[in-house]
């Protein structure tokens, strides 16, 4: 979440200008901002009017329109329709290359941008409530990233992206709010902290799934390729079950672990990451994540079967323990703001259960592209 608002927050500072108007600034998730050259979806066949607002065009509402709320405060249409397109741009540039369409995951996409518009809107409520509103020194800060370019590309850039004064002045606040709450709730952490949140593994992986297939995109976000067949898969869990006997079995455990990783190992990533993965939670799988957690240093596990097939894991010591403090805390109030959208009351408007996802993505990026172009035209004379 955190880092969906910095590529919202970098589309609209980065660029400046007319220079907005020809690319999508980059993503601290390496998603993209909606923009001409994104060019997800066909618009060939559209006839854009520029006589109209964006959203207007787009999805027949006015930016000012209520889009839900959260706990009472209300998101506006700008915002929630902007947070959907970048949502759209990101998933097409993911699963798009798969044959997956817009058009195909509707649902899940727009459920995933009330979360957003959730998460945003109780980033400020509960700043506002435990006392951590914007200082005077982040209010100066905020108005010079916002003005970035002058008042011509501050414009701009609100007609592109259909954004409101008082939205484009938010989401501008949203990052302070992040810091403020953070500042607050989150302490530093101690070793212990670190060393549930940070690991440094090895594995051996005898794949069960065919990862040169198609994945199917799941209602959670995740994907998952087809397994093999069931002759297969029990050879792979004997062949799991040997190595595990020799491990068990050796006097160099460590050593071997290697031997037996880089010759039998179906992990891609192995050639780019010969001495193992450090993650941090929630980035692997949690069948992977939850054991390598549970060892010891040096220790191995049992065999652990995952959604890709099964593994044997050596968890290591991680040696630059404390640059992981930052993310550590991070990932603590991301806990905290998940709970409160637990908690959350939202209410959807009538707009949006009504919404076509797939014609709104394709009316705005038509809508951007010509404008783009017209912009462009304009500044060449």
């Amino acid at each position: 979440m955190k880092n969906r608002i910095l590529a919202l927050l970098l589309a609209l500072t980065l660029v400046s200008g007319l220079a907005l108007a020809g690319c999508s600034a980059p993503a601290a998730d390496n998603s993209a901002a909606p923009s001409a050259s994104a060019d997800p979806a066909p618009t060939e066949s559209i006839s854009v009017d520029l006589s109209r607002h964006i959203l207007d065009f787009a999805a027949g509402i006015s930016p000012e329109t209520t889009a839900l709320t959260i706990n009472g405060q209300e998101v506006s249409a700008d915002l929630f329709l902007y947070w959907l397109a970048v949502n759209c741009t990101y998933f097409d540039g993911a699963y798009g290359t798969y044959g997956l369409t817009v058009a195909d995951y509707a649902d899940t996409l727009l459920k995933d941008s009330v979360s957003m518009a959730a998460y945003y809107s109780l980033l400020s409520q509960r700043a506002l409530e435990l006392g951590c509103p914007l200082t005077d020194e982040q209010l100066a800060e905020k108005e010079s990233n916002m003005m970035n370019g002058g008042q011509e590309a501050y414009e701009t850039r609100k007609a592109l992206y259909g954004l409101t004064d008082d939205t484009m002045d938010f989401v501008f606040s949203v990052a302070y709010y992040y810091n403020n709450l953070l500042d607050t709730l989150v302490p530093v952490p101690t070793e212990e902290d670190l060393n549930n949140y940070v690991y440094q593994a090895r594995h051996i992986l005898l794949l069960t799934v065919d990862m040169e297939g198609t994945p199917e995109l799941q209602d959670d976000g995740t994907y998952s390729y087809p397994r093999l067949d069931d002759e297969t898969i029990a050879e792979k869990r004997a062949l799991a079950e040997d190595l595990l006997a020799q491990l068990r079995a050796s006097d160099d455990p460590d050593t071997l672990f290697n031997e037996l990783m880089n010759e039998y190992s179906e992990d891609t990533g192995l050639a780019a990451n010969p001495d193992g993965y450090i993650a941090t939670a929630g980035q692997m799988v949690p069948e992977f994540e939850n054991t390598a957690l549970a060892l010891e240093f040096g220790e191995i596990s049992d065999i652990v079967e995952s959604s890709y097939g099964y593994h044997i894991i050596l968890r290591g010591q991680v040696d630059d323990l404390d640059s992981y403090a930052d993310t550590y805390r991070e990932a603590k109030l991301d806990e905290q703001i998940t709970q409160w959208l637990d908690q959350a009351d939202i209410v959807e408007s009538e707009f949006l259960q009504d919404l076509d996802v797939a014609s709104f993505y394709s009316r705005y990026s038509a809508y951007q592209a010509q404008l783009a172009a017209t912009l462009e035209q304009d500044a060449q004379g």
